[in-house]
């Protein structure tokens, strides 16, 4: 696990972890903490290089600390070369909606927006980031991502560059893990094709023995 701790009184509100498979640590080039809301780690799986960013932005009424938040995840992204696999994925406390921006959000969201996600919609926008789980349809029960005080919302995204736009083949929340949350684990997978030695094409299936599907828990309990 890769991750910038907060104190206790603080659990909830802020803090953020990458956990990587024990068994694919070598397979990690490099590990950056940006702050208390992100942070950013390099793998590389099948001679390809990926940036996994995760975040958890400012709640919903603080758009000070919003702004902040997403000055700092911009010059992040700034900063990653423009030929990585660039995967962004976390909270961020924001309600997109499902107005279609092409390349970039579809349709089968929530109907719902609020500022955070107006904010989180027009960042990826701009640098042309696929907000991977408007792409496709799911029922409610795989397609909310959190629920507190009877409101269901989705407010966890799994978020990704051009260079990985042929690769995607599905986002969704994975029920039945219990991880002491209101939020569920939200999965994307990915199709990555290699030679094998006999001249044929083989597809791996699994995700941490390769990067099949990134799968991504949000841990935090309190919205």
């Amino acid at each position: 696990m890769i991750y910038r701790g907060v104190p206790s009184n603080q659990w909830g509100s802020s803090g953020i972890a990458i956990v990587i498979r024990k068994d694919w640590k070598h397979k990690i080039q490099d590990y950056t903490w940006i702050s208390e809301r992100i942070i950013e780690t390099r793998i590389k799986v099948l001679n390809r290089s990926f940036t996994i960013v995760g975040v958890y932005a400012p709640v919903e009424g603080k758009e000070q600390d919003t702004e902040e938040f997403y000055r700092e995840l911009q010059q992040t992204l700034d900063k990653i070369p423009k030929k990585e696999n660039i995967i962004l994925a976390g909270d961020f406390s924001g309600r997109i909606g499902n107005q279609l921006i092409p390349e970039c959000i579809g349709t089968y969201g929530e109907q719902v927006t609020n500022h955070n996600g107006t904010v989180s919609r027009d960042f990826c926008a701009f640098n042309k980031l696929k907000i991977t789980h408007s792409f496709y349809r799911h029922k409610d029960i795989h397609k909310f991502t959190s629920e507190a005080s009877g409101t269901k919302s989705i407010t966890d995204y799994i978020n990704i560059n051009d260079k990985l736009k042929s690769n995607i083949e599905d986002t969704r929340v994975f029920r039945g893990s219990e991880i002491d949350s209101d939020h569920k684990l939200v999965e994307s997978k990915f199709k990555f094709f290699t030679h094998a030695k006999q001249s044929h094409i083989k597809r791996d299936k699994t995700i941490y023995k390769n990067p099949q599907h990134l799968q991504y828990i949000c841990w935090n309990k309190n919205q």
